[in-house]
């Protein structure tokens, strides 16, 4: 099994219009609402590829119910802690029309100490049953920048592989207490670096510091421009086809979960980016955060191409 932290629970609620505008009354061609959150969006993305997720963190409240009954809807576990208040919602505007989207997320209720503790104690309790852990997404309120790592910690010791995809001060501490892959965005690279905002970036090399410098496997995900990875001094860029994408929204997540759903499946680290970017790609093909078509997956698959210098 793999468990997929998803500490920041929210309902992912999309809402599709024509012709956005401010300050004037929209009827929705459609709304989707699932159970959200980076981890959901990896478990779903994991159910897909036919394995078995399983998702933790905190819920609360009739969101929480929502959240929970939602991912067993879909035949995903779950192993939550339960809080006394709600999860958040998160709304996402989809304008067909404009190709634009527009994104709403609640902060959420800061998390209690007594929660924190009971959440970490679980985890090293259950950690065992587990190949792999994701740790996907911001941190709610109140939990302390250093919880990722703290699990990373826990999960080492049980020789169980850990998936960071975070940012901010949660991403550096994460970082340091080594993962085996760390998927930071363009920022978050520069940060990891130490570049300035208006240095240029040559993402080969720069995915090729990040390794070497954490001594940890890195992705940098590039959106339609593909990715770039590295594993020590090896780097190499992964180039995608051109699609007519629906929705972006979920696709770092899918990134993720074929990357590890690679791994886990023995295959080298080349193919397992391969299938990550093969999973992101194919859920910009359908609306819904973390989903795709297993056939999309595979022609996207097959059409992906590695570059060397």
């Amino acid at each position: 099994m793999i468990l997929c932290l998803n500490l920041n629970a929210a309902i992912d609620k999309t809402i599709v219009v024509s012709s956005f505008e401010l300050n004037k009354i929209h009827r929705p061609e459609s709304v989707l609402a699932l159970a959200g959150g980076k981890g959901c969006n990896v478990a779903r993305a994991l159910k897909t590829l036919k394995e078995l997720p399983v998702v933790s963190g905190w819920v609360g409240g009739f969101a929480g119910q929502f959240i929970e009954t939602g991912l067993h809807q879909e035949g995903i576990e779950t192993d939550f802690v339960h809080t006394d208040f709600e999860s958040r919602t998160c709304t996402s505007i989809l304008d067909r029309e404009k190709q634009t989207m527009t994104e709403i997320y609640e902060m959420g209720e800061p998390i209690p100490q007594a929660k924190i503790d009971e959440l970490r104690t679980h985890i090293r309790k259950i950690i065992g049953n587990y190949k792999a852990v994701t740790l996907s997404g911001s941190l709610p309120p109140g939990v302390p920048p250093d919880f990722y790592a703290d699990v990373i910690r826990i999960a080492k010791e049980a020789d169980v592989l850990t998936f960071l995809d975070t940012s901010g001060e949660a991403l550096r501490k994460g970082i340091e207490a080594g993962p085996f892959l760390v998927k930071p965005n363009e920022t978050e690279a520069r940060t990891l670096l130490e570049l300035d905002a208006g240095e240029p970036l040559d993402f080969l090399p720069e995915a090729a510091g990040i390794s070497k410098k954490y001594r940890t496997n890195a992705l940098l995900s590039l959106g339609a421009e593909g990715a770039v990875a590295a594993t020590g001094q090896d780097a190499f860029s992964v180039k995608i086809p051109k699609v007519e994408a629906k929705s972006a929204v979920g696709s770092g997540d899918c990134t993720l979960a074929g990357l590890t759903y690679g791994i886990l499946h023995g295959l080298s680290f080349e193919d397992s980016v391969v299938c990550g970017v093969a999973a992101g790609t194919a859920n910009t093909l359908t609306i819904g955060a973390g989903q795709f078509k297993m056939q999309d997956f595979e022609r996207v698959r097959n059409q992906v191409h590695i570059h060397r210098r």
